[in-house]
């Protein structure tokens, strides 16, 4: 069997973030003073501190959201209430939805595999993650989706490769998983007993690795052949 990741596998979640958030910055130009490239830095920075504490478990996924909103706009107001952060962050959210694209070799790597069984072990939060497959309509193409939130704890941590195996009634040691961190995809697979493979879109620089690297989802399938 085989697993996927979503954000940055499946789905280009970096562009639909960042077309999201420039969309954002020139609905509240007048409360962000910032340029366009710096806002993307920024607006990733505050997303990243405060989803860890979602995937803490210290936190919930709208109150994570809101802490988003409150950093951004510290400076220009000294608290935003709930509902007004709220209301900000789904014109964000309307944005990056409104963005989810597949990455143009997805379409042809699960049609290639389609007499193989696969999965999605992913980060994040149920809901969301769900509806990027729909939305992208390639929910269909996977027996088992797991998601951090159902399980309670998140990649790179055995538990969530091991539930996965599970639920789809699979040993470890017959299941690959491909996704785009080395780290928290790639290497905690293969810890586990999976076949991990990095998907290093971005032709990152890296030390030698005893695991398959690939550059696209097209090289993947001679890699589970």
């Amino acid at each position: 069997m085989i697993f996927f990741d979503i954000d940055q596998t499946l789905i280009n979640h970096q562009q639909a973030q960042d077309t999201a958030a420039l969309l954002f910055l020139q609905r509240f130009s007048s409360l962000l003073p910032y340029a366009s490239e710096e806002f993307c830095l920024c607006w990733q920075t505050v997303m990243e501190k405060h989803f860890a504490t979602f995937m803490r478990g210290e936190t919930t996924f709208v109150e994570h959201r809101r802490r988003r909103m409150r950093e951004l706009f510290q400076e220009a107001e000294s608290y935003l209430a709930d509902d007004e952060a709220d209301a900000r962050f789904a014109i964000y959210l309307q944005h990056y939805e409104d963005n989810w694209i597949l990455f143009d070799d997805v379409l042809s790597c699960l049609n290639a595999l389609s007499n193989r069984r696969l999965g999605i072990i992913s980060n994040g939060n149920t809901e969301q993650q769900t509806k990027k497959l729909c939305q992208t309509e390639i929910a269909t193409r996977f027996d088992i989706v797991v998601v951090s939130e159902d399980v309670g704890v998140s990649k790179p941590k055995p538990d969530i490769f091991l539930s996965a195996c599970r639920r789809a009634r699979v040993k470890v040691q017959q299941c690959s998983y491909v996704g785009d961190s080395l780290q928290n995809d790639a290497l905690a697979a293969e810890a586990v007993g999976m076949k991990g493979i990095w998907l290093n879109r971005e032709d990152s620089p890296y030390h030698q690795v005893a695991i398959p690297v690939i550059k696209n989802l097209d090289e993947l399938i001679t890699v589970v052949s």
